[in-house]
């Protein structure tokens, strides 16, 4: 081997010497800082779990002040919400009782205004009830004093042969004259209040301010005293007729109706049934026509007849109720045009 040769291999030698050196040096080097990497890294880790720690412990102080200042204002709201209940509570109560007291209170004068209101009702109504009941009697006792009068002068002429006979009547005869005279007038007014549903059904709804002030003042006993229920419904004749006459009218009319049932109920007795006001007339009428009829030779025909003629006047009777229900239909229907007219359509543009 030549000395070039041990020369190269010297050098070869001492290169690899020398990387490998170099090689050590970087390897330890690279530990050297990994080491020191990893300790910074770990105090830097120990300083953030230490600041953490610190954080942590200082937000639980805080929520801690948090939580005992929440509290204290819960408690602080707390007591004022109850005294302010409380007080509620007093004032609702006070309220309450004063509430009850004036209840206690309307409630004691509502039934002592109705109990006057009772009074006054059951005290028109009794005076009103005695009223017919006088008039009834009146007439009954009319007719009884008209049927002795007719005997006593029956009884005279015949004590006096020698004067001219004078035509006499019987207590049937009179009865059944002043049936007939009812059924006259009966007929008379059904033709009177059937024009006057006429007139308010054509639409003449306009009434003078000075005949309602008349009718008022009629009704109050301060104006027309003597005048009787012809003399105002001929003032309501040729007077134009309004929604307020109409059911001023279908008022009187009712009255009237009543009076003149009470009327044939007194008939009715006269002839020999009692009639009271929850009792059948017509069937009391049959009765006595039936008790008429088995007489057979001795029947009154007067009695037939005059049985006949009251039925027809409850026939009439009856009549009248239906026009008093028309004409409380026309009034009413009239009302609610005026109160909402019916809009028709009288051309186009």
């Amino acid at each position: 081997m030549g000395t070039w040769q041990l020369t190269g291999v010297f050098v070869l030698i001492g290169v690899v010497m020398i990387i490998g050196l170099a090689g050590w040096l970087v390897m330890n080097h690279s530990r050297e800082r990994r080491r020191l990497i990893e300790e910074r890294v770990l105090a830097m880790r120990q300083a953030v779990a230490a600041k953490v720690a610190a954080e942590k412990v200082a937000a639980e102080k805080v929520a801690a002040e948090k939580a005992a200042v929440a509290r204290a204002a819960a408690d602080r709201l707390a007591a004022k919400r109850a005294s302010m209940e409380k007080a509620a509570m007093e004032k609702s109560a006070i309220e309450r009782a004063a509430i009850e007291q004036a209840v206690a209170e309307w409630a004691v004068a509502e039934q002592a205004e109705a109990e006057r209101a009772n009074m006054r009702k059951t005290s028109t109504e009794q005076r009103d009830a005695d009223a017919v009941e006088a008039r009834m009697r009146a007439v009954e006792a009319a007719i009884s004093e008209w049927i002795e009068a007719e005997r006593e002068g029956h009884r005279q002429a015949a004590a006096t042969p020698g004067q001219p006979a004078v035509k006499t009547c019987t207590r049937t005869g009179a009865i059944h004259q002043q049936v007939r005279s009812t059924a006259e007038v009966i007929e008379k007014e059904t033709g009177e209040l059937e024009f006057i549903k006429n007139r308010i059904e054509a639409g003449v709804d306009i009434l003078p301010l000075e005949f309602q002030q008349t009718v008022d003042e009629w009704k109050e006993g301060r104006t027309l005293r003597h005048s009787s229920f012809d003399d105002l419904k001929l003032k309501f004749r040729y007077k134009a007729y309004s929604i307020e006459d109409g059911y001023e009218l279908l008022h009187l009319y009712n009255q009237w109706l009543a009076q003149q049932r009470q009327k044939i109920r007194v008939f009715i007795r006269l002839l020999g049934a009692t009639v009271d006001k929850g009792d059948s007339m017509l069937a009391a009428i049959e009765d006595l026509e039936r008790i008429e009829r088995e007489k057979y030779l001795e029947m009154d025909v007067d009695v037939i007849f005059t049985l006949r003629d009251i039925r027809d006047i409850l026939e009439k009777l009856i009549g009248v109720e239906n026009i008093l229900r028309d004409l409380e239909n026309v009034c009413r229907k009239r009302s609610e045009q005026i109160i909402a007219p019916v809009w028709e359509a009288k051309g186009s543009l």
